[in-house]
């Protein structure tokens, strides 16, 4: 029989952070749906002691982006823009849709057609969204959230400036560093799976902050990062390592999308590797898969269930490539006997949502501006 071997949690995380961030305590209040998170420890793996750092089951909407929309709807609530514009892989949509049902805000949300079997049914049944397929690569998307964005007068959420990314993220340095000393220990990696790279950035913003304005020293883990291999931008730009297999391998977890990245992000995650001695790697689709059944295991032994599809698949791995990474990296020698890592869980944790979800609105790269338009129309007072 599973037990849950927790042994560090918080159930509301932006709220007891409030004074951290740029936002009115009083539209944390009236925005939070008890945002958590929590630390479970794993079996002992050839004498590496490993936690992890699960972001999703303890948050109401079941998604790691929860903080981080918890803050962006709060600021939209000061600055009164009652009506936004979004663009998700999945777990930003959810997030946003539970928020905007909860506050009384209205968003058009953008997604790939690959996305379409994460969102959340009953989460796109208020009259508080509309759901856009825009069915176009990544950046063609981007750009039509930006052009939309411009053209429409609308701000988008959660903000893509990385100062406002940072704000939300950063919170993950003071839920570790409380947790770290209520538990009498700490990390010496924290291992996380890459798209654009926003919470580990955000969250070493934070430990600098930290060190900046804590009279007690403040501990900065050895940073790991995980692509895959179909998706390695990180891995080519900072040449950190040699990105296994070709452009035509399979991409196994859509969710981990990011193929294009700007000169800041680049900058900001050489950055971070240099400051905490950190690299990034890229995961090979046969060792990921051979290394999955291990991990799910793992998770499972420890109290989480990975949610499955109905061929029993995980329904997302971005989670699973965090732990396997951070496997692959004991078994290479390169995390060693005697240190504890960390690895992040950021999702796959969801059942298979109830129902089927359709969107309101269909779209290509060309069509997308009306489409857009025409959707915001629905919600406009």
């Amino acid at each position: 029989m599973n037990h849950t071997v927790e042994i560090y949690a918080q159930a509301d995380v932006v709220r007891r952070y409030a004074a951290q961030l740029p936002a009115v305590p009083a539209l944390i209040r009236r925005a939070t749906l008890q945002e958590g998170g929590r630390i479970v420890q794993l079996t002992p793996q050839d004498g590496v002691l490993v936690d992890v750092l699960d972001l999703s089951t303890a948050n109401t909407t079941g998604t790691f982006k929860s903080w981080l929309v918890c803050l962006a709807v709060a600021q939209c609530l000061r600055q009164e823009r009652p009506l936004v514009l979004a663009q998700s892989s999945g777990n930003t949509a959810n997030a946003l849709a539970a928020y905007a049902a909860h506050t009384g805000l209205r968003a058009v949300i953008l997604h790939p057609p690959a996305s379409r079997r994460r969102i959340v049914p009953r989460l796109a049944e208020p009259d508080t969204v509309q759901f856009v397929e825009v069915d176009a690569p990544e950046e063609r998307i981007k750009a039509a959230l930006a052009a939309a964005s411009s053209s429409l007068r609308l701000p988008v959420a959660p903000a893509p400036a990385p100062a406002d990314q940072d704000e939300a993220n950063k919170l993950r340095a003071y839920f570790l560093r409380d947790a770290g000393r209520e538990l009498g220990r700490q990390w010496d990696w924290h291992i996380q799976a890459l798209s654009s790279g926003y919470g580990v950035l955000g969250y070493y913003a934070g430990l600098r902050e930290l060190r900046r304005t804590s009279s007690a020293p403040i501990h900065v883990p050895r940073f790991l990062g995980i692509q895959q291999e179909a998706v390695p931008p990180f891995v080519h730009a900072l040449d950190s390592g040699h990105a296994p297999g070709s452009p035509d391998v399979p991409m196994l977890e859509p969710t981990l999308f990011r193929r294009t990245l700007t000169e800041d992000l680049v900058h900001r995650m050489r950055d971070l590797c240099a400051y905490s001695r950190g690299t990034v790697r890229a995961l090979a689709n046969s060792r990921y898969l051979h290394l999955e059944p291990r991990a799910i295991a793992l998770l499972q032994d420890s109290g989480i269930t990975i949610g499955r599809d109905p061929d029993g698949s995980p329904r997302e791995r971005a989670g699973l490539y965090s732990l396997a990474g951070t496997l692959d990296a004991i078994d290479r020698g390169l995390i060693r006997p005697g240190e504890r890592a960390l690895a992040v869980l950021t999702g796959g944790t969801a059942p298979s949502p109830a129902g089927t979800y359709q969107p309101q609105w269909h779209a290509d790269e060309f069509s997308a501006p009306e489409i857009i338009a025409r959707a915001v129309d629905k919600l406009r007072p």
